[in-house]
């Protein structure tokens, strides 16, 4: 059993679970599977054993352990770390740079000896870091070209900046009560964008990708704020674009801070932010809304009633396979298969939607409307 106490060892392990723990979040199948060898690798006599089964194989805590008693954002409760995200992602950015020069620069003489010291003490601060899988240095296979690494580098800076704008805006008193959505779209961007910048070097899974996904999860799940972009595998970000998003980042993190600053109310949001706008309504039967258009200066209007938590796939197909909207607003519940069909529509189109919840008899407005658009996507609006 010496063999389990291989640095390189341990870190495939962690490569491999890191991704069933992953896969896990979704499947019941897979979380039962890996509780199930957990439970048979905790028998194994010695010390190896509780390694494995204590160390190796415990996961994060999923949504459904989360405390929710208190509505502030408390990082605690998912057992997620942002000043580790923040630390280890920046640790492995310097190292992917590192990386790329000791393949460029010819490892002897005085060059190398600076190489050789670099690369120590790289690794020394890495071993103060949990669950830090340095790829980049360890990789059996030789390392992507360097533009590919470079791109890695640059999605790991954004996450660590990610984290520590969380951070900063939380120490401040800026995410309470509840994030601001624009934040929560731009973490999600940030995670899936690292996400597929590693998939472009045929690896899959990062501790610091998964740990601001759960962190970004929790908070989605617990303040009832819908992320509809870059949640899931098949929706990737665009890694490529790492340098915008760290700018627009520092911009949102500028715009709550000033928002926040005043200690006043809230602003109303903008009656032009919708200005120009093709909106699309699928709403029950009820009345409809007299002016909507003048007073948000939309560009056209078009009202499609649904009887709620009817089958709607023909018409969804109808409606939304045009390109003459470029918002749905989703004022009406739809069956569970016609809200699949519907958000992947959307996202085949790259067709903005907001969802409304309007109850019996309420009437929607546009105050309402530009409210509800402000908090779900309006940084997206504005882009």
């Amino acid at each position: 059993m010496d063999t389990l106490r291989s640095p390189q060892l341990s870190d495939d392990l962690h490569l491999l679970l890191n991704t069933l723990l992953e896969v896990g979040q979704e499947r019941a199948d897979v979380r039962a599977a890996l509780s199930h060898l957990r439970t048979v690798l905790g028998g194994m006599e010695g010390e190896d054993g509780e390694v494995l089964a204590q160390r190796t194989l415990t996961p994060h805590p999923s949504r459904r352990d989360l405390q929710r008693e208190s509505a502030s954002v408390d990082q605690t409760t998912v057992g997620v770390d942002l000043e580790l995200i923040v630390k280890r992602a920046r640790w492995k950015s310097e190292a992917c740079r590192f990386a790329i020069r000791r393949r460029s620069e010819a490892p002897s003489g005085a060059d190398g000896e600076s190489l050789s010291a670099e690369e120590d003490s790289l690794r020394e601060r890495r071993d103060g870091l949990e669950d830090c899988y340095a790829w980049m240095l360890d990789s059996p296979r030789p390392l992507p070209e360097d533009k590919r690494v470079e791109e890695v580098a640059l999605c790991y800076d954004v996450v660590a900046r990610a984290a520590e704008l969380c951070l900063e805006l939380e120490a401040e008193g800026a995410l309470s009560p509840v994030p601001a959505p624009d934040l929560l779209f731009l973490l999600a961007e940030s995670q899936s964008s690292l996400l597929t910048a590693l998939a472009h070097c045929d690896l899959r899974g990062d501790s610091d990708q998964r740990d601001l996904f759960l962190w970004l999860k929790e908070q989605t799940t617990r303040h009832r704020v819908y992320v509809d972009r870059h949640m899931r595998l098949d929706d990737p970000a665009d890694s490529t674009k790492a340098s915008e998003l760290m700018a627009r980042l520092e911009q949102t993190a500028k715009s709550i801070r000033a928002k926040s600053g005043g200690g006043r109310a809230a602003a109303a949001p903008p009656k032009n932010l919708l200005a120009g706008v093709r909106v699309l309504v699928l709403a029950s039967e009820g009345p409809r809304p007299e002016g909507m258009v003048s007073e948000l200066g939309l560009d056209t209007l078009r009202w499609v009633e649904l009887e709620e938590g009817a089958p709607a796939g023909a018409l969804l197909d109808q409606e939304l396979d045009a390109s003459e909207h470029d918002l749905v607003v989703l004022a009406t519940r739809l069956a569970e298969e016609d809200y699949a069909r519907f958000k992947g529509l959307c996202a085949a189109s790259d067709t903005l939607f907001v969802r409304m919840s309007l109850g019996d008899g309420e009437e929607l407005t546009a105050e309402h409307l530009a409210s509800e658009c402000e908090r779900q996507i309006g940084e997206r609006l504005r882009a």
